[in-house]
């Protein structure tokens, strides 16, 4: 059985994990290094104007008005929820679980032209560990985790419109790994343990559905 409790709506993904969770993110909301208790990927229109409101306060007055306990880390993203992908790794006592939801309106090679246009397209990742990393595990984990997915596009042959060559990502990637906020069981997760190993195949799998779900409804379209 899963830690973390999910709540799947076509506007929204939750996350609850069952106990307290130390979370290392570059999500809008409670983004950093920060304590949480709960995770929001908020879908948002992708031909309609943002509210007036700063993203932040947009996702923090949506999770006020679902009762979220605070803190809870959010992010937006344009791509419907029909996209989410999701895999758990397990071995033994350690279970790696991942969330994926993808759009590719804002795909991009890391080194493109800069445009200065921010598309709403996006690939949102949550990913939980059920065991307590250091946070230079957590960092160690947060590479691994976005190596995961650069690999998953590539294998899925996405090509940058600005450059013509193999894409890794969207312009807005918004990625988050969270962990029981308890006494280190793990300081490294390279890919020769087991850990990086079990994060390696949650995202990936996690990753290639997802992209698999949104080139699906692309060519439905």
């Amino acid at each position: 059985m899963s830690s973390v409790r999910q709540v799947l709506h076509p506007d929204y993904l939750i996350l609850l994990p069952t106990t307290p969770c130390k979370v290392l993110s570059s999500a809008v909301l409670h983004g950093g290094l920060q304590k949480a208790n709960a995770l929001l990927n908020m879908r948002v229109e992708k031909h309609s104007p943002l509210p007036c409101l700063a993203p932040e306060q947009t996702l923090l007055n949506k999770a006020e008005e679902l009762a979220l306990p605070s803190p809870t880390v959010g992010m937006m993203t344009a791509a419907s929820m029909k996209s989410l992908g999701q895999h758990i790794e397990k071995r033994g006592d350690l279970t790696v679980e991942c969330w994926v939801t993808s759009g590719l309106s804002n795909v991009r090679r890391v080194g493109d032209k800069a445009d200065d246009k921010t598309e709403p397209g996006t690939i949102n990742i949550c990913l939980h560990i059920n065991q307590a990393l250091s946070d230079s595990a957590l960092a160690e984990a947060l590479i691994l985790l976005t190596e995961s997915k650069v690999t998953a596009i590539r294998d899925t042959d996405i090509i940058s419109p600005v450059s013509g060559l193999p894409a890794s990502g969207t312009g807005t990637d918004s990625h988050a790994v969270f962990c029981p906020d308890a006494e280190p069981q793990h300081h490294y997760c390279g890919k020769h343990t087991t850990l990086g190993e079990l994060i390696g195949r949650a995202v990936l799998e996690a990753c290639s559905t997802s992209l698999g779900h949104c080139f699906r409804s692309m060519t439905n379209d």
